[in-house]
């Protein structure tokens, strides 16, 4: 899982990058806080809760377990609830059924912050995990975003065998992935939240099934010795899926397999797509993987 680092150097950017996170949120993906007394979890508990247009006051529960706040701005998809939980006083792995903290993880419209989350007995399947550091000077903040609608680092080789994927465009994807890697860490390092595990892999499986369209088909083209059983896979593939772009193909596969948000990133690195949806490519992981891929020709 590729970690986000930022390094923040006041309670204010502490509470920015809460804000930041505040738009990307849903029910069903909370944000668990990890980091000792004064590391800066509240702070940025303070920045989500004002990037949901809540404008109380924001104190851990520390006693109580937890606050509950109405959010004010959630657009027209629906009416949501954020829930504030301090578990600082439970120890380690004892059950949180009595403080709601069950319930509220299950609720089609709660959203979940919970500080001290060491102290849960089990991390939900999705989440995002937010460790804190205090250092002499400033705040070291690490986000990772524990994704089941994102492909995972260990799943790619499994994809490029499923597909017998040619060498020559996996090297491709690679340096795509480089490149956009390398971009999106020097935007962590000016404060801006993003997904780089979504990045990183989406743009590794971008050209997945990019066989299927090639303009024709030369053995001279491949730099990989060909059997008579993979130039036949490739043939059927071609044939099979005639007609379509290799983005929308691949955008497919992944969909079956419930990799959602991988998905949507492949179909849009269609240079169609930025002109018939180009309201899509403010998604900055979106923007990174088109952008990379059109500065690298082959593998450089």
């Amino acid at each position: 899982m590729i970690a986000s680092v930022y390094h923040t150097t006041s309670p204010e950017q502490t509470m920015e990058l809460g804000m930041q996170l505040a738009s990307r949120l849903k029910p069903g993906m909370p944000v668990l806080l990890f980091g000792d007394l004064g590391s800066g979890k509240t702070h940025f508990t303070k920045g989500i809760a004002k990037g949901l247009g809540i404008n109380e006051i924001i104190k851990s529960p520390t006693f109580a377990y937890v606050n509950t706040y109405k959010c004010e701005v959630r657009g027209a998809m629906y009416d949501v609830t954020l829930h504030h939980y301090d578990l600082y006083r439970l120890q380690s792995g004892e059950a949180t059924d009595s403080i709601g903290l069950e319930d509220s993880l299950n609720h089609p419209h709660a959203l979940n912050v919970i500080e001290w989350a060491d102290r849960l007995a089990h991390l939900p399947k999705d989440h995002i995990r937010v460790n804190f550091k205090a250092k002499e000077n400033h705040h070291e903040i690490t986000i990772r975003f524990h994704d089941s609608q994102a492909v995972a680092k260990d799943a790619v080789q499994r994809y490029w065998d499923q597909w017998t994927t040619p060498m020559h465009v996996r090297a491709h994807c690679e340096k795509v992935a480089e490149v956009a890697l390398q971009i999106g860490r020097a935007l962590v390092g000016q404060q801006i939240l993003l997904d780089l595990n979504l990045i990183y892999t989406a743009a590794l499986l971008h050209d997945l099934c990019r066989v299927c369209d090639f303009n024709e088909m030369d053995r001279a083209y491949f730099s990989e010795p060909i059997t008579e059983e993979k130039w036949d896979t490739w043939l059927q593939q071609r044939e099979q899926f005639k007609g379509m772009h290799h983005a929308d193909i691949a955008c497919g596969a992944l969909l079956e397999d419930g990799y959602n948000k991988s998905a949507e990133v492949i179909r849009l690195h269609n240079s169609l797509r930025i002109l018939e949806e180009p309201e899509k490519y403010s998604i900055l992981e979106v923007a990174l993987v088109y952008y990379a891929d059109k500065r690298v020709k082959h593998d450089q």
